[in-house]
């Protein structure tokens, strides 16, 4: 493995890093607490700014717009963006959109990529990925999926109940993951354009930390009627494409949450350098500094990790277990950091004067999306059991 950056990635790296801070960071005060999203007219104007700098879909080829990067280079940039919690929107890759861009990229039909791929791609529309279900139905563990399509004549009527769909409120389509015949092992990929008939949604689910641009909503499909055209893939590969899909979506959250992990980091180390007690500065005192050090420790071995993940799926090899410690690790570190961060800043971390307070109620559900941490721990012991992967 070669981690050195390549000349351009690094040029485009501070270009960006230099953005990021001087255009994108200073309309983090255009959030609205009230609805948990950054104002509609604000991201519009910073998705404009980015188009005009050239840094639009930086995940892309260029031949569809992007910047050509490979999966490392994503990873390096990414984190990058990931040290404002609004600038993957504005830059059109954060999830879901970044993730169903990738899947659609790879297994949509030159009229599902026409419908629905590239006015995604433009940032004319949104969509959402729609796979969790409410109790009994589908969390962590995809085989027990309730939502189901019968096959009815040239159509498939589907059926089903799915919350924690990210973005759905706004969203143009929803890729829906779904039984078929009541088989899992026929589970399908739909595309489901939102105005279709007897598709629902019927709230945002309140939650701790940001909504996003399109909420993280509950959704409910009765007797929607979906043409076959509009599988994605073929009936039966909807695990495939799924998990397809979430490792590298998986590895993508890494990566912001490095950035975010920096920036929390960042933040205390001004603060700290400038705020003196007991008379020397808080960054003298010894206990402060193993904080920082522990934090730089964690930051540094999430970094190798996630770059060895992306390194692993750019070579096409199974990338399961590396992708699992880098998720699971780095979900860790960001919330040790932004705690440490805020126990630095004591009470102008806790409260709505610094971004720290809602930079650590978004980063609770690192632990939880796209598999908790417990569901990765028990994919590594298991291939390490089963002798798949070495220790």
């Amino acid at each position: 493995m070669d981690f050195s950056i390549p000349k351009e990635v690094e040029e485009l790296r501070l270009k960006i890093r230099e953005f990021v801070s001087s255009e994108i960071i200073p309309y983090e005060k255009d959030y609205d607490y009230t609805i948990g999203r950054l104002k509609h007219d604000t991201a519009e104007l910073l998705r404009k700014k980015v188009k005009s700098a050239g840094f639009w879909t930086p995940h892309l080829p260029k031949s569809e717009g992007g910047l050509g990067l490979d999966l490392v280079g994503t990873a390096i940039i990414f984190s990058e963006l990931g040290k404002s919690f609004i600038a993957p929107f504005v830059f059109n890759c954060d999830a879901p959109d970044e993730g169903n861009m990738h899947l659609l990229h790879k297994t949509a039909t030159p009229e599902q990529k026409e419908k629905f791929y590239y006015p995604l791609i433009k940032g004319e529309i949104r969509s959402a990925f729609a796979m969790t279900e409410p109790p009994p139905g589908a969390g962590s563990d995809p085989s027990s999926l309730q939502t189901n399509a019968e096959k009815v004549g040239d159509k498939y009527v589907l059926n089903g109940h799915k919350w924690y769909c990210t973005g759905a409120n706004g969203a143009k389509f929803i890729i829906v993951m779904s039984k078929v015949n009541n088989s899992f092992r026929r589970s399908t990929l739909f595309l489901v354009p939102t105005d279709a008939i007897g598709y629902k949604m019927i709230r945002e689910v309140e939650i701790m930390g940001s909504h996003g641009q399109g909420g993280h909503c509950e959704l409910k499909f009765e007797n929607v009627e979906v043409p076959e055209n509009m599988i994605l893939g073929r009936v039966g590969e909807g695990f495939k494409w799924s998990q397809e899909r979430l490792g590298p979506a998986r590895l993508t959250h890494c990566m912001r949450w490095l950035g975010m992990a920096r920036r929390s980091m960042e933040i205390a180390r001004e603060y700290a350098k400038g705020r003196e007690v007991f008379g020397q500065k808080l960054s003298e005192h010894e206990g402060i500094g193993w904080m920082f050090a522990e934090s730089a420790l964690e930051i540094e071995s999430g970094q190798m990790l996630t770059l060895k993940a992306a390194h692993t799926l750019r070579a096409g090899e199974d990338a399961r277990q590396i992708i699992s410690m880098a998720k699971w690790q780095v979900s860790e570190t960001l919330n040790k950091c932004i705690d440490r961060a805020i126990q630095i800043t004591g009470s102008t971390g806790y409260s709505r004067d610094s971004i720290l307070e809602l930079m650590y109620r978004d980063a609770r559900a690192a632990r939880l999306a796209d598999g908790p941490t417990e569901v990765h721990k028990m994919v590594i012991y298991k291939n390490l059991m089963s002798g798949k992967f070495d220790f």
